[in-house]
């Protein structure tokens, strides 16, 4: 949803150093698509030439992907219901539907996002990957940073993995104590005891009812984690 970003820097940066190194003329493709009612689409070609042409031909296939792939809401959101499709079948690809929510605004101070998932048990479907989430927990940043300090070994992936999931949030070293801009619950088939330690919310997915969240401040997603939000 933004054309300029410290990711997309990386990217080009690497790129010319590639470019730089072949003499031969290059040609980029940028394709758009739009999924309906599981059909791709294709709505548009973006093609440049040498690296001024690669960076121009991404900015434009970036710019028409905002307008397909972002929903804009007119108010931040108290609480929202992320369905994930039963493709999804752990936390670690399900936890999108956790961040495609977190763009600034989008959560009202304390509000909460759902995942519902019935059908997911697990947090990764490698034990060994599912024991490293449950050892860690899902924390902010400042609480990730100093858990790698004393765990240097620890996966910077699954790090990363538990930062995006929770979302924005702050740490307090000496009293050990978190503050987090919204809530991140599961509605799933791992117990109240499992999510409460790992740091995550519970509801019984049996309770989880659309018309409960249709309304001002509410959203109920299908097709849970395909969109990113932002605010108008």
């Amino acid at each position: 949803g933004t054309v300029d970003n410290p990711t997309r820097e990386v990217i080009n940066q690497g790129s010319s150093y590639i470019f730089d190194q072949i003499k031969a003329s290059i040609i980029s493709f940028n394709m758009v698509f739009e999924e309906k009612e599981y059909r791709v689409i294709p709505k548009g070609l973006y093609v440049g030439v040498r690296f001024n042409g690669f960076v121009e031909a991404y900015k434009l296939a970036a710019s028409a992907s905002s307008q397909l792939h972002v929903i804009y809401l007119d108010e931040p959101l108290k609480v929202a219901v992320q369905v994930i499709d039963k493709s999804y079948d752990e936390i670690w690809t399900a936890g999108k539907g956790s961040y495609k929510l977190q763009n600034p605004g989008v959560m009202a101070p304390g509000g909460e996002i759902i995942i519902y998932a019935p059908h997911i048990n697990c947090f990764h479907s490698r034990w060994k990957m599912s024991l490293a989430l449950r050892q860690i927990g899902y924390h902010c940043k400042d609480y990730v940073k100093k858990y790698l300090e004393s765990n240097p070994n620890f996966s910077k992936n699954i790090a990363a993995h538990v930062i995006n999931v929770r979302g924005a949030g702050s740490f307090d070293v000496n009293s050990g104590k978190e503050k987090f801009d919204f809530k991140v619950t599961l509605a799933t088939g791992i117990s109240k005891e499992i999510c409460e330690s790992v740091g995550l919310g519970y509801r019984n997915p049996d309770s989880i009812h659309r018309e409960d969240f249709i309304g001002p401040g509410k959203l109920w997603i299908e097709n849970g984690g395909k969109y990113l939000y932002k605010i108008k």
